[in-house]
């Protein structure tokens, strides 16, 4: 016996209920409806020749109450929602990520040829050379990589959230964007058929019934977790992190240039990243760049008390407490010293 798909309209609602930013989706099909005629561009095809070209955020209709470009239309407003599925009783239900604080991991399950080249599979990831070929399908497979390659848990299980398959097979783990933090979406940049819903864009929720088929939430879990952190860095990695505009730092100091120059470049360039490191980060930040000059002091190619000096300079510049500088820069030349850089910039 088939179950009947849940009323939008209660959907809708619910989500609303949860914070979460929703608008109408054409009935059968995952894009928004079709807004007034001054907001509908129409088709190439069939092109509305009542347009007018205008900003969408700025646009009348929002205040008016219409549905009119799609996710800057999401609200939580029960009576609008009530309004726009008592019109439109069929209409699917899209929710707006960036509006609604989320970031969605969409994985595709689209098939076709799976990309050789590792930095193409998962950019940026060190992958097992053992991959045996012809084992890689879709998205799903292209994830389970990436949690293998981060000694993480898959997504939806630990935390447990809110999952979606979607009809093509396809999985949608839907999870809270941390606090203070806004996030775009990109598709491919993660990983073959690893897309992210975040920002100006928008997930079709469970329940909502397509031409290809029903949105389904898996098991029983409606809660949405916070992202998590293994998954949120490699997300900063990928470009995926909206980071704030920040004029460029002008150094109080000039590192002496010691060695060739690749040496005083790098020197140069970790200590602007750590003098211009954002609050919360510039810890991690020093340490890293610690390290990242402890390789060359192994190396000889750097002198260590002179590194420790212009990595304590940058931190003062940076804001950072002086005691929690110095532990900082310790461990991380420490560990640095171990691991030796060659003179081609690789640690030996």
């Amino acid at each position: 016996m088939t179950t009947p798909a849940p009323d939008p309209l209660r959907v809708a609602l619910w989500l609303a209920g949860q914070g979460y930013a929703v608008h109408p989706l054409a009935p059968g099909l995952k894009v928004p409806v079709r807004g007034c005629d001054r907001c509908s561009p129409g088709t190439a095809e069939r092109p509305n020749p009542a347009h007018v070209e205008h900003d969408g955020r700025a646009c009348p209709c929002h205040a008016s109450g219409r549905p009119c470009h799609g996710v800057l239309a999401a609200t939580t407003d029960p009576d609008r929602i009530t309004a726009w599925w008592t019109r439109t009783p069929a209409a699917g239900v899209g929710v707006a990520a960036g509006p609604s604080g989320l970031v969605i991991l969409d994985v595709d399950c689209h098939g076709g040829e799976a990309p050789t080249d590792p930095e193409r599979l998962l950019p940026g990831v060190e992958l097992p050379d053992d991959i045996v070929p012809g084992s890689i399908v879709d998205g799903r497979d292209v994830l389970a990589l990436l949690v293998e390659a981060r000694r993480a848990t898959l997504p939806g299980c630990a935390p447990e959230t809110l999952t979606v398959r979607t009809p093509s097979g396809g999985l949608h783990y839907w999870f809270r964007a941390p606090a203070g933090t806004q996030w775009r979406p990109q598709a491919g940049a993660l990983g073959w058929q690893l897309d992210v819903r975040a920002g100006a864009s928008y997930a079709v929720a469970p329940g909502t019934v397509t031409r290809q088929g029903a949105y389904t939430a898996l098991g029983d879990c409606r809660a949405v977790a916070e992202l998590p952190v293994w998954l949120a860095r490699d997300l900063d990695r990928t470009g995926h992190r909206v980071r704030p505009e920040r004029p460029r730092v002008v150094l109080p100091w000039r590192p002496r240039r010691m060695g060739n120059g690749y040496v005083a470049a790098a020197v140069e360039a970790e200590l602007r990243t750590v003098a211009e490191a954002l609050p919360g980060t510039r810890n991690d930040t020093l340490n890293r760049a610690a390290f990242s000059l402890g390789t060359l002091c192994g190396a000889g190619r750097l002198d260590r008390a002179q590194v420790a000096d212009v990595l304590a300079d940058a931190a003062r510049h940076a804001g950072l407490p002086e005691r929690e500088a110095e532990a900082a820069i310790r461990s991380g030349l420490a560990a640095g010293e171990r691991q030796p850089r060659t003179t081609t910039g690789a640690a030996a």
